[in-house]
């Protein structure tokens, strides 16, 4: 049976309305929230989301045994479904930017932005909103089909946290920030670089420093991740 989904006109934020779902009803696993205009729509940090005429959908995962170690499994969760989708929906080859950003074909002009926000029980994640924004997409058809896809592959990559390391291996394969020079700007301040190796068991980005040091980094931690250029 295919899970339920509520569409709204207008709302604070896909992910408000999906949470509020899951603490007050108990939204099963697989729910989804579209909206077709976001009132306070955020980016990762709080950014504001300004893109117009934008799709969003935030579907819950409910892992059975996901270690709040592992929360940033969710990002790569998040992003592959958003790569799929528009693969699935326009064809091509679009790859994830750790954390929370897609790279597009060219001819795409499309901002795209994911999200993930994980709500912790005793030693475990009790759920998790994987939320996806695409925009700006004007015509019903194409928006219809891009909600679609997004869809089926966030509740795909929902479902596919009960085992994460299949998540990360797909993920690894998938990510363009790997193998390349990066300047990560932390939080509260400071900045780090060195070259993307790898994402580890846990979702966070491995640095390589030139010393041979390699730091996990996690999302929560970073305020930008700038690609350098290659020498």
């Amino acid at each position: 049976m295919t899970p339920p989904t509520r569409t709204a006109a207008v709302a604070l934020s896909v992910e408000a309305l999906l949470h509020q779902w899951a603490r007050q009803s108990a939204a099963p696993a697989g729910a989804a929230v579209v909206a077709d205009t976001e009132i306070a729509a955020r980016r990762r940090g709080g950014m504001e989301w300004r893109t117009p005429d934008a799709v969003a959908v935030s579907v819950l995962a409910r892992p059975a045994a996901l270690d709040p170690s592992m929360v940033d499994v969710g990002w790569a969760a998040a992003s592959l479904a958003a790569a799929r989708a528009l693969d699935a929906c326009f064809g091509g080859h679009r790859s994830c930017l750790w954390p929370d950003r897609i790279e597009c074909e060219p001819e795409d002009g499309l901002d795209v932005a994911v999200s993930s926000a994980c709500t912790l029980g005793p030693g475990r994640v009790e759920f998790a909103a994987l939320t996806v924004r695409v925009g700006p997409v004007v015509p019903l058809e194409e928006r219809s089909r891009i909600t679609g896809e997004l869809l089926t592959h966030l509740r795909d990559l929902a479902s596919g946290l009960d085992d994460p390391a299949s998540v990360l291996d797909a993920y690894r394969g998938g990510c363009s920030t790997l193998g390349r020079a990066v300047e990560l700007r932390m939080l509260p301040h400071g900045s780090m670089r060195g070259v993307a190796a790898d994402v580890d068991d846990a979702g966070r980005l491995v640095l390589a420093s030139p010393t041979g040091l390699r730091e996990p980094i996690a999302v929560a931690s970073i305020n930008e991740v700038r690609l350098l250029p290659v020498q």
